[in-house]
């Protein structure tokens, strides 16, 4: 529709800068609050989207766009190339598709002209993705390429009680022991068990203990 204002897509309230654990990861958060050309990656889950949006509620002229929730045959970036600040998070997605490539390129360039910064988050750095524009290739190896590493374990023993809490779970420490003993410790791995006891907590009326932690993760 000519005209049509581009979309903006809503931020989830929880993910700030005040509630991300920064661990090994304090120049990262530097760089990426710098509004400068940045692409961060790293392992699934370990909070590239909390920190893409957290960086986003920073700035009133700031959009945010999840490139995993939309469809290829959808992706319209025209409008995006003069917000004070953009977030492309999952920007990876986009790539192998040449007419999808050629948007990403067109906004990349029109960004850089105007001095404007850009952010994007992916799985890998652009040095070990595929493109079928070369160009786009070579002007995202030129970002800021930046890994967003896990938390240590002390840190993430105590990320794990924030998130069980923040779903009304007392996480206690013989537990959280007991769960570090026996499941993968990545912090994806660690989320999908939590989500797995809130669901059969909330199911069963039952709080975390080791008997119904084992049971349920058939430990």
């Amino acid at each position: 529709v000519p005209g049509q204002l581009p979309l903006k897509f809503p931020l989830r309230e929880e993910f700030t800068l005040d509630r991300f654990r920064a661990g090994l990861n304090r120049e990262l958060i530097e760089t990426a609050t710098s509004n400068e050309r940045v692409w961060i990656y790293g392992e699934a889950r370990v909070g590239k989207t909390h920190l893409a949006q957290a960086v986003c509620g920073q700035n009133e002229g700031s959009v945010f766009l999840p490139a995993k929730t939309i469809p290829l045959d959808n992706v319209d970036l025209d409008g995006y190339g003069a917000y004070e600040q953009l977030v492309i998070d999952d920007a990876d997605c986009w790539l192998g598709r040449r007419d999808v490539e050629e948007q990403l390129l067109a906004l990349t360039e029109t960004r850089l002209a105007a001095g404007l910064g850009l952010l994007m988050t992916g799985s890998d750095t652009p040095h070990n993705l595929g493109f079928s524009i070369d160009d786009l290739g070579s002007r995202l190896r030129s970002f800021q390429c930046m890994e967003l590493r896990s938390l240590p374990d002390s840190e993430k023993r105590r990320w794990l009680v924030d998130e069980a809490r923040d779903r009304g779970l007392e996480l206690t420490h013989d537990v959280l022991e007991y769960l570090f003993a026996r499941v993968g410790r990545s912090q994806a791995d660690l989320a999908d068990v939590i989500e797995k006891l809130d669901f059969e907590s909330l199911a069963q009326s039952r709080k975390l203990t080791i008997p119904f932690v084992r049971e349920v993760l058939r430990l």
